[in-house]
């Protein structure tokens, strides 16, 4: 038997369940209704916005009511005509979560913990959207499945679903995902590729469909929200951030223009409807062959602590949780995953370890970053991959007094990790958002468990929001075979709904496009524009300057330009600086033979990655270099190594800077008719600069900022106040690799440095006899001017 008949006695169905209204409440019906024989994706309708007072929360509906009590408007949140509980916005947000938890089906909660991971529009500018009457088609935003909405008669609502549901995690949602199986997260991933006015579309799209699901069945009104990763307007990226900002600390101006970014940045998801962000990502550097040391904030923890407490202020507007026009964060990736074992990227099965081999560590530098977002009262945490190992290679760790024992499982899937150490040692208040992949590929720890088992592993951890392919029916499993109950998958969901009721998801979840599309192009243009660029100037660090020869003042003087990445000369970059050179004045020639300045672009190519390890990842700037192969087969052992990294006994070509050894043999040439060579390396990995540094009069790090600023510093538009947010390596030697056999009978490939210290205090780690023979005798690298490259160093002019 169909579930309904047709819509028209689904609404009588409906209409004869609602109670008659309270006494002291006006009801206003519904802006919209859907008529007989139509679909709710026919149309798109316009949100019809009800004022409260100032920073009181607005109203916003489609197809649903709205009371009026006491002069003030509330949403009919499910279609019963009486002021609930969860629907007193006057209410603390916890108070109306808890309440509003009480009236979700297990299936409703079920499909609430689950984010789809990709979720772009159809279309990207908003005239694709329209229809021919210049209206706004909502298929053109989110698919229709016809097919699957005429099976089941087109039944708004999960309860009727198929026990083996499962939703796919990075397949685009459509309309059915959120009328009729519930889907209400969504990873978008356009970044800034499709106009904000159709990313907002996306967002009121998506809860018109919510809503109508409430209004057809009378299923309490939970929210479709759109989650991002961080998204690029211009600003620098992280390692930038730090950089610049550290110079700002130094100056005695703080973390103020962090902040400022967060406010500029925060603006513009909230116009789209974009509320919860995927990061930022404030994982310590500590390993310098860790693939993501580019999208950290580098290796200093007090550094990290402060951007993280401004970024949490200026999205989530203040330090006492989110707010009504906030943005939710989801820091990440707890406790911190750059103590990977030798720089293994754990979304490969190679970085699955974290190693602790320092007393210490874990509290003194892992965990300050991730302590300041807890104080600062951060709404999610995102957990790491990788797992804690209790193999000789690591001793206990403590947090403020609090033994932390290894439980040898993938963080999210520890209770030790998510409970004793961030719930109750950190006083963690918010919900924990799992990585994407975590029940079916990088589930180190618990392969042997059973779906069910793992969610409810996770749930009982107090995880709310998992993003993967989802199995609906596994959740309800769980909770039948008793391993998981109803009440703990509600505290979790209260947990998570809690925010977005601050957020004023419940009672207004629309934006307005236009204003969406206003407040992008004010926020990367004019004034913003000159704060972006600013920023972008400040993270250049200046690290050699023999001689005093920047800035380069002389406009006589001819300049050639030579570019050198991992994959030969960029065409585009000579031509992008060979511009910017002429604009100051400079005439530039194709040869160095007859240049007085080379101006060397070293652009290098990092062969980790956080897809693929064939080989230990390689710092220095080499080309054709033989390292040893590695297994990267899931499966295999040798019953041996309990390493994951087991070699092949083979050898892969590693060049991380084609023709790198150009780079001595213009320094010679132009040295001997007396020119000088200026370099500019881009710093995504704490490169070993002995194939550079020693044969060039100037050298500038840059964290991927335009030509444009890194001319204007070496010219002398702006004089360089970048620090270094992380240490350069010094050689090879300090961060070497020895296959022992340790007190449990295995061998280990152990680095000669800990992986789980900053380079900034590597010294006191390394055996005395290996820095006796490095140059300057120490892990950082001393350049020829008797200057150590350490976190925090930067020149002026």
């Amino acid at each position: 038997m169909k579930r309904f008949l047709s819509l028209a006695i689904a609404l009588m169905m409906v209409l004869s369940m609602v109670p008659a209204m309270a006494e002291g409440v006006e009801y206003i019906p519904a802006p919209y209704t859907v008529a007989e024989g139509a679909k709710i994706q026919d149309t798109y309708f316009e949100p019809v916005v009800y004022a409260n007072g100032e920073g009181e929360p607005t109203i916003g509906v489609t197809t649903v009511g709205v009371l009026k009590v006491d002069g003030k408007y509330f949403k009919d949140a499910n279609n019963n005509k009486q002021l609930d509980t969860f629907e007193d916005w006057r209410l603390p947000a916890e108070e109306r979560a808890n309440a509003m938890v009480e009236t979700l089906t297990k299936e409703q909660m079920a499909s609430f913990i689950f984010n789809n991971l990709m979720c772009n529009p159809l279309v990207k500018t908003m005239e694709e959207a329209k229809k021919e009457d210049g209206t706004i088609d909502p298929t053109k935003i989110i698919t229709h499945n016809a097919e699957k909405a005429a099976a089941t008669d087109g039944a708004p609502a999960i309860a009727g679903a198929p026990a083996g549901m499962v939703m796919s995690g990075f397949s685009l949602p459509d309309d059915y995902g959120i009328i009729n199986e519930g889907l209400r997260h969504a990873v978008y991933r356009g970044n800034l590729g499709y106009e904000a006015s159709v990313v907002a579309l996306l967002n009121n799209v998506g809860n018109q469909y919510a809503e109508y699901v409430t209004a057809t069945t009378g299923e309490t009104f939970l929210p479709w929200t759109l989650i991002s990763n961080p998204i690029s307007a211009g600003y620098v990226n992280n390692m930038a951030l730090a950089a610049a900002v550290m110079g700002d600390v130094k100056a005695g101006n703080g973390y103020a223009m962090v902040e400022e970014y967060a406010e500029m940045d925060r603006q513009m998801w909230v116009a789209q409807g974009i509320r919860q962000m995927y990061g930022p990502q404030i994982d310590l550097a500590s390993d310098p062959r860790w693939a993501r040391n580019s999208g950290t904030y580098g290796e200093v923890p007090d550094v990290v602590s402060g951007i993280t407490t401004a970024l949490v202020s200026g999205y989530q507007q203040g330090t006492e949780g989110v707010k009504l026009e906030g943005v939710s964060l989801s820091i990440k990736h707890f406790p911190g995953d750059g103590a990977a074992e030798n720089g293994y990227e754990s979304h490969t099965y190679q970085g699955q370890w974290r190693i602790y081999s320092t007393p210490g560590s874990l509290e003194k530098y892992q965990l300050p970053g991730f302590q300041a977002a807890c104080d600062a009262g951060v709404s999610s945490i995102m957990p790491c991959y990788s797992r804690d190992t209790t193999d000789p290679r690591s001793v206990d760790q403590t947090y403020r007094g609090v033994v932390i024992p290894a439980d040898q499982v993938g963080c999210a899937y520890s209770e030790t990790m998510m409970q004793t150490l961030l719930t109750e040692a950190m006083g963690f208040k918010g919900f924990i958002n799992t990585d994407s992949g975590i029940l079916e590929t990088q589930t180190f720890g618990v392969e042997t468990l059973t779906m069910p088992e793992r969610y409810a592993k996770l749930i009982n951890n107090g995880v709310g929001a998992i993003g993967a392919g989802f199995q609906y029916a596994d959740v309800l499993t769980a909770i039948n075979e008793g391993i998981l109950t109803v009440e703990q998958l509600g505290k979790v969901v209260a947990s998570r709904l809690w925010r977005e009721i601050d957020q004023g998801r419940i009672d207004n979840p629309y934006t307005d496009p236009a204003v969406a599309d206003a407040t992008r192009a004010k926020n990367t243009t004019g004034e913003a524009a000159e704060k972006i660029y600013l920023s972008q100037l400040k993270s250049i660090v200046l690290l050699k300057n023999k001689g005093n020869v920047l800035p380069l003042a002389d406009t006589t003087k001819k300049v050639a330009i030579v570019s050198l990445t991992g994959t030969g000369e960029n065409e585009a970059t000579i031509a992008t600086l060979k511009a910017e050179f002429e604009a100051k004045g400079f005439t530039v020639v194709d040869d160095t033979d007859d240049a007085d300045i080379a101006f060397i672009d070293i652009n290098p190519k990092y062969n980790g990655t956080t897809g693929s390890n064939t080989a230990m990842g390689v710092i220095d700037l080499v080309e054709g270099l033989d390292v040893p192969a590695v297994v990267t087969d899931a499966l295999r052992r040798d019953g041996v190594r309990h390493g994951t990294q087991i070699p092949t006994g083979e050898e892969t070509e590693v060049t991380t800077v084609e023709d790198i050894k150009d780079v001595a043999k213009i320094a010679e040439a132009m040295h001997e008719k007396g020119g000088v060579v200026i370099a500019s390396i881009n710093v995504t990995q704490p490169w070993i600069l002995t194939n550079v540094e020693p044969y060039v009069d100037g050298l500038i790090a840059e964290f991927g900022v335009p030509e444009k600023a890194q001319i204007d510093v070496v010219t002398g538009g702006y004089n360089p106040t970048g620090k270094l947010p992380i240490t350069m390596v010094s050689c090879n030697e300090v961060i070497a690799t020895n296959w022992e056999y340790l007190e449990d009978g295995r061998i280990y490939e152990i680095c000669v440095t800990p992986n789980d210290v900053p380079g900034y205090d590597k010294d006191q780690y390394i055996d005395p006899a290996i820095l006796e023979t490095v140059p300057g005798g120490s892990y950082a690298y001393c350049d020829s001017e008797g200057n150590y490259y350490k976190a925090w160093f930067g020149l002026s002019y």
